[in-house]
């Protein structure tokens, strides 16, 4: 993935299934507009869900039973980057999943088309921040579960997790705690934000606090 700056700005969320990042970026993207900050909020998907639906209907388990972990990845990637591509318009986008979930994804299921993938994906540009959610495999599962949508084995978290934490960019990542309420997890995000609107570094304009 290039180092080269966006258009604009890109805030990610990034971590394993349940953490809790669609509802973070919402909220996130709907936090900087009631202070004046007009934000754009993108669901970075590689469309998995849906050729793992495609799958059971067929009689599969998932897309990687269908179609083996290196076709069912080499789709996932073209999904994400054309999603990716499509985004990055934005003055400030608060990216829902971004590229580091596709390379996590495929060193776990299948490393070995990773320079497959990471070509895939060169241009898409380094965020301003990437905030990576972090909680226990077993509290996501358990969230997973509660969701009623799909199911996430701990084991395959657990290998997710470990896949995440194994990538060069890992030391790039910003941890946030992921752990107690939807309110507890915004007010830390809210707190790495603010540093990069303070020194500037989301190029946006001064906030004026006072109206």
């Amino acid at each position: 993935m290039d180092d080269t700056e966006p258009r604009g700005a890109v805030i990610a969320l990034v971590g394993m299934d349940g953490v809790g990042k669609t509802t973070q970026a919402r909220r996130l993207t709907a936090r900087l507009a009631e202070r004046g900050i007009p934000a754009d909020y993108h669901l970075a998907a590689s469309g998995r869900r849906v050729l793992s639906n495609m799958a059971k209907r067929l009689g599969a388990g998932d897309s990687v039973e269908l179609l083996g972990a290196n076709l069912a990845l080499r789709a996932e990637t073209a999904m994400r980057r054309l999603n990716l591509s499509w985004s990055l318009r934005a003055d400030l986008l608060i990216a829902d999943r971004y590229s580091y979930c596709q390379f996590a994804r495929t060193r776990m299921l299948c490393p070995e088309i990773e320079p497959w993938v990471r070509k895939a994906m060169r241009g898409i540009p380094r965020p301003a921040i990437t905030l990576f959610l972090d909680m226990p495999p077993e509290l996501a599962s358990d969230r997973v579960t509660k969701r009623g949508i799909d199911d996430e084995p701990v084991e395959r978290l657990r290998a997710l997790s470990a896949a995440y934490r194994s990538l060069p960019e890992f030391e790039t990542f910003t941890l946030v705690d992921a752990t107690g309420t939807a309110e507890d997890v915004g007010v830390r995000i809210d707190a790495w934000v603010d540093k990069l609107l303070e020194t500037g570094e989301l190029g946006l304009p001064d906030l004026d606090e006072s109206g």
